[in-house]
């Protein structure tokens, strides 16, 4: 699936109306119905998969060379988020009624934009980085005591990425932005279990922070004047356990 696709897909099917009326029935309701699941959180493993969408950037740190006068006609560089979708499974190990170890393994499609502004013109130059990742998130999620149908929940963790799109070795004389394979991230996120008759969903939105700088060092104008690029992907998914 194209990133035109995956656009419309967004427009489409999870626009922001229809899912606030579907969230807003599920929790109209919940107080009616009598308690599913009961025994569902004393498994000590079970499965699930999520998908979801996300939106990825890159946190830059520009180069003191940019600023001297007759260095460059480069005025400034703004990254931007760009969309992405992603589909995962789940394995939930259960360590104590208010804690549990998750394992999420993800392909996870995104784009990251650089948005450039040069000196004698309005006119901003764009370079987009598309990517497909295979992530390895390594998660605790601390849940509250259920009431009734539903617990939030609260969870942080680290995760390993390869970006099996990756340009980082690749040599050619188009002038663009490179990033590593792999990369590194720690992550914070917040969700609300909500227990249905025959399984478990839950919303969850997380935000994930590299560690690494991914920038991949080149000589010309898109890249010669940023020190360092980590990555920044807000998360939003739902999950079916």
């Amino acid at each position: 699936m194209g990133y035109v696709g995956i656009s419309f897909f967004f427009k489409g099917f999870l626009k922001e109306k229809i899912t606030w009326v579907i969230l807003g029935f599920l929790f109209s309701t919940l107080p009616c119905w009598g308690q599913y699941n009961a025994y569902y959180d004393t498994k000590t493993l079970h499965f699930g998969f999520h998908v979801g969408f996300n939106s990825s950037s890159n946190r830059v740190q520009l180069s003191d060379s940019l600023n001297v006068s007759g260095a460059t006609n480069l005025r400034y560089i703004t990254p931007g988020f760009g969309p992405g979708f992603q589909l995962g499974i789940i394995s939930d190990l259960r360590i104590h009624e208010y804690l549990a170890l998750r394992f999420t393994p993800t392909l996870m499609f995104s784009q990251r934009n650089f948005d450039y502004q040069f000196r004698n013109t309005d006119k901003i130059t764009r370079k987009s980085i598309q990517m497909a990742n295979v992530d390895l998130p390594l998660t605790l999620k601390f849940r509250s005591k259920r009431m009734k149908n539903y617990r939030v929940y609260v969870l942080g963790g680290v995760k390993g990425m390869i970006d099996m799109a990756s340009q980082e070795k690749v040599v050619d004389d188009i002038d663009k932005v490179k990033l590593r394979r792999m990369d590194y991230t720690y992550e914070t996120g917040m969700g609300l279990d909500l227990y249905l008759p025959y399984f478990k969903l839950s919303p969850e939105i997380r935000v994930a922070n590299g560690f690494r700088n991914v920038l991949v060092p080149e000589s010309h104008v898109y890249s010669n004047f940023m020190e360092s690029l980590r990555s920044r992907t807000w998360v939003f998914t739902f999950t079916f356990e």
